[in-house]
């Protein structure tokens, strides 16, 4: 018996240290510095972003990322751009053109670094098809002529100007005129007097042989004629010039010539030399006003002095608000306006 007891106690105080000693590591675990990270919340992701349509072109829009992204380190973040079916983006901040007139369901998709998806921010498009815009010339003013005037930096010796002009129905007189360093008109290279239903004619720079050669069609009314005037000069003679109208040769090689008699023959030579520097569309005379209009339209300047044809200048005028006044001192809409400042009463206007 006494043998059984003390078999037995020292099992049981074999047993008691061995637990003590399990104890005594699982506390020690327990006291160590490593601790175990809970994990972190997931970024907060409001998706969201603005619109604005191209004034040259009203089906390509820009598209500016308003995203805000909260609770984590790295904003960075990636962005995934549907437009309505029609295409697709990747960047922050694309500019888009969509495919054709309609409705567009646009919707930006962020996924935070973390890899949290937010709410895709969604907004309805509205594309319209490009409506044309051009310039007005009027004439209210009992003091000037309505004007859009174009002074280049440089003269240019051989090139060619076109555009497109409309006049209604009893309309003024409009003109064309290309000059030199001098927009006097017994200086200029030439000037053709536009009418509205009656045939065309030249007031400035043609000789008596070019006015009875020339092959002048009739004006038409409430409709885009197209003008091509072309011209090469050398530097020491006066310069030459052809016209088409409505698609009609008119006359080619003119001499430009003044028409103020024989004092002006040296300061017209001095003015058109170098070629052509100035452009003027002008509407009805200095003594009187119209009720009427005058309208120019897709206007391109080429240079061909560099041995190869350059477009020097071009305007469709649908880079402009509408109602912008083009005279460069006149309105606040665009007081950069690349027209002389004696432009007068010419504005844009939009078709309905």
């Amino acid at each position: 018996m006494k043998k059984m007891m003390k078999n037995f106690s020292t099992k049981t105080i074999l047993m008691m240290s061995l637990l003590a000693s399990m104890v005594i590591f699982i506390s020690c675990g327990d006291d160590s510095d490593t601790a175990v990270e809970p994990d972190p919340d997931p970024a907060t992701v409001n998706a969201g972003f603005t619109s604005e349509v191209d004034l040259d072109d009203s089906f390509t829009y820009s598209f500016t990322n308003t995203t805000v992204i909260l609770g984590i380190d790295d904003l960075t973040g990636t962005f995934a751009w549907d437009f309505g079916g029609d295409g697709t983006a990747t960047d922050r901040d694309p500019v888009y053109t969509f495919s054709g007139a309609g409705e567009y369901i646009v919707t930006l998709t962020v996924t935070a670094a973390d890899g949290t998806v937010g709410t895709p921010a969604t907004e309805t498009i509205t594309v319209t098809a490009p409506k044309n815009k051009w310039a007005v010339i009027a004439d209210l003013a009992d003091d000037d002529t309505g004007e859009l005037r174009l002074s280049l930096p440089d003269s240019i010796r051989t090139g060619r100007v076109t555009f497109m002009y409309r006049v209604p129905e009893g309309a003024a007189d409009g003109f064309i005129h290309v000059a030199g360093t001098s927009t006097t008109g017994d200086f200029a290279i030439m000037e053709v007097r536009i009418k509205d239903d009656a045939n065309h004619e030249f007031r400035e720079g043609a000789s008596d042989d070019a006015i009875a050669s020339a092959n002048f069609p009739a004006g038409t009314i409430d409709t885009w004629i197209p003008v091509e005037v072309s011209w090469s000069a050398n530097g020491t003679d006066a310069p030459t010039w052809s016209l088409s109208m409505a698609g009609q040769t008119v006359i080619t090689d003119a001499v430009s010539t003044t028409n103020g008699g024989d004092g002006d023959v040296a300061d017209h030579l001095a003015a058109t030399k170098d070629g052509a520097h100035n452009f003027l569309w002008k509407y009805n005379s200095t003594s009187s006003t119209s009720d009427l209009i005058y309208e120019v339209d897709d206007i391109v300047i080429y240079s061909s002095d560099s041995g190869a044809e350059e477009v020097a200048f071009s305007d469709d005028f649908q880079g402009y608000q509408t109602g912008t006044n083009l005279n460069p001192g006149e309105d606040e809409l665009n007081p950069t306006t690349v027209y002389h400042i004696n432009t007068s009463e010419a504005t844009v206007v939009e078709e309905l």
